[in-house]
């Protein structure tokens, strides 16, 4: 095998995914600091951004693509916002509400988590794909 294959495919989404994880990590700690919620908003705030993100670069995907290569792109984007995401963590969040007897707040948490970043996702590739037919 390639050794330049080889970094590819395993050394960048692991370097990417930990420079996803850092953010994370970071953002994480800013917003929980910031904002006191019955519910942990953090983890539904960045999976959302990072939804989002995805939804943004999924239109740019072809060009990327054509100046840097595919699995170059394609790497990048899977590591880092793998990393940045955060969908266990959030599944986790819901369920361990549950379990602490604040059903109401487990269950909708757990339906925020589905809804949201699939909408922010939606949002971002509809603004992108608008704001590239104004364009060009």
């Amino acid at each position: 095998m390639n050794p330049l294959h080889v970094f590819t495919i395993f050394v960048l989404p692991c370097f990417f995914g930990g420079l996803g994880a850092v953010l994370r990590c970071a953002m994480t700690k800013k917003i929980s600091a910031s904002h006191d919620s019955r519910i942990p908003v953090a983890t539904l705030f960045i999976n959302c951004v990072a939804s989002f993100a995805l939804g943004v670069v999924s239109n740019v995907f072809m060009a990327a693509v054509t100046i840097f290569g595919a699995n170059f792109v394609y790497l990048m984007i899977l590591g880092f916002l793998g990393g940045f995401s955060t969908f266990s963590t959030a599944i986790f969040e819901g369920v361990d509400l549950i379990q602490r007897k604040r059903i109401k707040d487990g269950i909708f948490l757990l339906c925020s988590e589905l809804i949201a970043p699939f909408l922010s996702a939606s949002i971002g590739y509809v603004a992108l794909q608008i704001l590239l037919f104004q364009i060009f």
